[in-house]
């Protein structure tokens, strides 16, 4: 493995003239120390999503020159919900022309028009939190463009497959497709060197960072295609997968490379399966209809996928419901070549410790708020049912998440003494060390093709509450959790108060759902038969 890129001409860096000189919202603390910034952060108005701050040097921008290749990073940590991101302007005649948008611990090359000559920056702040900045900088390269993204390619040069997906997690978004993430680190535990392309096809220029041991790649089509003539993989494995994948890799010299194509939900969805998400307004009729015009062109393309005889594809679905009652249906097509495997569930990570049967009182919540498919408004009805009984105060919920729903969705119960509100997301160890201290996982769905959250709290003894609909009578019963029916809050109430009046049954079912995680999703089982599939 090469360890660094070629040398850049000149670096320019930006290390401790930052300032924050609006009021919108937020508070911040500077201070400038000897090898960091050092940032504290507090969103005062939920009105306000982010803010920025600038730099006294921009005064004096950076020239731009498109004879020379530019890249740009910011790097240091950060902590609880806050996110701190890079912009690069590229200005020209004292006007923005265009911008580009770097996460924490990514390096970018900076593609812009011909008609900028400057480039100037700002970061841009959302959330609560604290922040160490240890790098903000512009790199000049005096090399062509090809020979910087073949040594940025060189970085992994031992890798033999591509992951491809649409997002990957980043220090700053721990839950974009981390499933995906802990796959690939399992297959290059397991001896299989991968590389990770995450592709969105706004871009227009070749950004890598490490994510823990995994090596990502990020680009729009043009990258893709770029990627795959440089670098010959001997299989590409795809999640997400959306036309702008297919026709790249199509574009590319890779065209006739096996794939594997792992189909997990909203690619091959009808709109309809979704009805949660729309209201009623006049606004939000327009947008489903654009939406349902959309989602047919998706549809349609899935059709074709699953029935192309030009691509050398195979099809792996993560539950039998979602193969026969969304994949095909939706799409009215027939697949021939597929598995179905489910998604791994780390049960090293998340392992077994029996429960005391007092853990049967706290109750843990760990979802996204950005979709009403996790359905956390029925976890407030439920709570809101239990607040009735005379021994709810003996209850401990702990509710974490995050999502434009956040705030609306958990206001009826935050005034609640025994329910503690975490507006952030969590590393997977950190998770691990909760599953510990609680016995209940409440976790309510309108729809999932597996529900990968809830069989990691099942992995650790965790007894889930939730519904019985779609994929999840799959992976939960009546012997190792409670399953309530299509939006029956009432139901998910009456599941904790039944486990809190049995304490012999929650540590009965609490030693069942570990054992059938064991059985069904643990690392041994499905690696091997993805390593299995991989290698074929």
């Amino acid at each position: 493995m090469r360890k660094t890129l070629l040398q850049p001409a000149e670096v320019y860096v930006y290390k401790d003239d930052w300032i924050h000189s609006r009021k919108d919202g937020f508070e911040f603390e500077i201070a400038r120390k000897e090898s960091f910034l050092s940032l504290k952060v507090q969103k005062k108005d939920s009105e306000y999503n982010y803010t920025f701050l600038t730099s006294d040097r921009n005064a004096i921008p950076i020239k731009y020159d498109s004879r020379f290749v530019y890249t740009a990073t910011i790097k240091g940590n950060v902590s609880d919900s806050l996110d701190v991101q890079l912009i690069v302007k590229g200005t020209g005649e004292g006007k923005q022309i265009t911008s580009q948008y770097i996460g924490m611990d990514v390096e970018k090359i900076l593609s812009f028009p011909a008609n900028v000559n400057n480039l100037e920056l700002m970061l841009r702040v959302s959330g609560t939190g604290e922040a160490n900045i240890e790098e903000v900088s512009i790199s000049c390269y005096d090399a062509p463009l090809k020979d910087i993204e073949q040594s940025i390619y060189d970085l992994n040069d031992e890798a033999d497959y591509l992951v491809l997906t649409n997002v990957y997690p980043e220090k700053n978004n721990l839950y974009r497709n981390m499933f995906v993430h802990r796959r690939a680190e399992l297959y290059q535990e397991n001896g299989a060197s991968v590389d990770i392309f995450r592709l969105n096809a706004k871009e227009t220029s070749l950004a890598y960072y490490k994510f823990n041991n995994t090596f990502v790649l990020s680009g729009g089509k043009e990258e893709l295609t770029n990627v795959l003539n440089a670098k010959k993989y001997k299989k590409i494995l795809i999640h997400f997968v959306d036309h702008h994948m297919i026709e790249a890799i199509e574009a590319s010299q890779a065209a006739k490379t096996p794939i594997l194509i792992w189909i997990h939900g909203v690619e091959t969805e009808k709109w309809y399966r979704r009805w949660f998400n729309f209201s009623g307004d006049a606004a939000a009729l327009e947008k489903t209809l654009a939406s349902i015009k959309e989602n047919k062109k998706r549809t349609d393309f899935m059709k074709s996928v699953y029935e192309s005889k030009t691509l050398n594809i195979k099809f792996i679905f993560v539950s039998k419901w979602f193969k026969e009652a969304v994949a095909e249906a939706d799409t009215n097509a027939f697949v021939e070549d597929y598995s179905i495997i489910h998604n791994v569930v780390d049960d090293k990570m998340f392992d077994y410790v029996p429960k005391d049967a007092n853990q049967r009182k706290k109750i843990l919540s760990i979802r996204p708020f950005a979709s009403h498919k996790y359905a956390n408004d029925l976890s407030v009805k439920a709570i809101l049912a239990l607040s009735k009984k005379d021994y709810f105060e003996e209850f401990e919920f702990n509710i974490y998440g995050h999502g434009v729903l956040f705030d609306t969705t958990l206001e009826p119960i935050k005034h609640f003494s025994n329910v503690h509100i975490h507006n952030y997301f969590l590393p997977q160890t950190e998770i691990a060390k909760l599953h510990k201290e609680h016995g209940i996982f409440l976790c309510p769905t309108r729809l999932d093709s597996q529900g990968v959250s809830m069989c990691e709290a099942m992995s650790s003894g965790l007894i889930p509450i939730t519904n019985g609909v779609t994929a999840i009578p799959e992976f939960v019963d009546d012997e190792c959790g409670c399953l309530a029916g299509r939006e029956d809050s009432q139901g998910l109430a009456d599941a904790i108060d039944f486990l809190y009046h049995h304490p012999e049954e929650f540590q009965k079912k609490s030693h069942e759902a570990a054992k059938r995680m064991r059985k069904q999703c643990s690392i041994e089982k499905v690696i091997n038969e993805e390593l299995a599939e991989i290698y074929h």
